[in-house]
């Protein structure tokens, strides 16, 4: 070990580590504090160096379906045309439309890539068709926030997908399998108190909720809404806390695999097989 680390090679790698760490990022969001908390190795191959992969299946239906929902509120919002029609045609050119301009993705063939499309179709048609489709006209759609927020070293910026009348923050969600509340409300802390923390900032308004809607992919699909309370201080306290660790260690350049169950589906599992301790990826190119 005290070879390796008289190693020409690995010394010009530490002091090219060590020039990394001069700087803060130039803000934080929701979905990038996250991604760095669950592996920040990952976070580095994907964020920084910017290595393109192949798109999960999963995460380009996602997309696809959430572009149709904004085309939907967005039509709500400015009385255009909302009809399923409409709506079904967004769907159908954001997914061709992502699958040009972020593919490849991993379809095993075209029978596969035919049936996430219409997979999608119903999906969205179930949200069009339940309780939880917007109603009226919406306070905002897919609004993105920028704010400075006491205990954070750099700004806070996040979109929100949509915010009702009484300034309800909601989040949609592709999913496989029906969430457990109280965990779906734990995972997506970051985010809800993160909206919540904006909203407040920007408008001096406090959400009366911090919900997620739930687009589940199951042979029926089904539309579940899950609320939770609005933070108080001390839940504030904590999702503040978990922003500034990602803000200081991006700023650090503290990139370290963090194996667990999720390395088995990760793409960069290559990448990662060949870290070593205070070196820089050889992958690394500008951001």
């Amino acid at each position: 070990m005290i070879a390796v680390l008289h190693d020409p090679a690995v010394a010009m790698s530490v002091t090219r580590l060590a020039c990394l760490a001069c700087a803060l990022p130039e803000h934080i969001s929701p979905t990038a504090a996250k991604a760095y908390l669950c592996c920040s190795l990952r976070f580095f191959f994907e964020r920084v160096a910017c290595i393109r992969k192949p798109t999960p299946v999963a995460l380009h239906l996602g997309k696809a379906v959430h572009a149709a929902l904004q085309a939907f509120h967005i039509a709500r919002w400015s009385g255009a045309d909302d009809s399923p029609e409409t709506t079904a045609a967004a769907f159908d050119k954001s997914f061709a439309d992502l699958e040009r301009d972020e593919g490849p993705v991993n379809f095993d063939d075209d029978a596969e890539r035919q049936k996430c499309r219409l997979d999608g179709l119903r999906v969205v048609a179930a949200y069009l068709d339940s309780p939880e489709a917007l109603k009226g006209k919406p306070r905002a759609v897919e609004v993105l926030l920028k704010e400075s927020i006491p205990g954070l070293s750099v700004p806070l910026t996040g979109a929100m997908d949509l915010v009702e009348g009484d300034f309800t923050p909601v989040d949609f969600k592709s999913a496989a399998a029906k969430p457990d509340p109280d965990n779906a409300a734990f995972d997506h802390e970051i985010q809800l108190v993160s909206y919540q923390l904006l909203m407040e900032a920007a408008t001096g308004e406090s959400p009366p909720s911090l919900d997620l809607v739930f687009l589940v992919k199951t042979k029926t699909p089904q539309v579940i809404r899950v609320s939770s309370p609005p933070a108080n201080d001390r839940r504030k306290l904590r999702v503040l806390g978990l922003l500034e660790t990602a803000v200081q260690g991006i700023a650090t350049g503290c990139y370290y695999p963090q194996p667990g169950m999720q390395c088995s589906w990760c793409q960069y599992k290559p990448e990662c097989m060949r870290w070593l301790p205070g070196q820089v990826p050889q992958e690394r190119r500008a951001a």
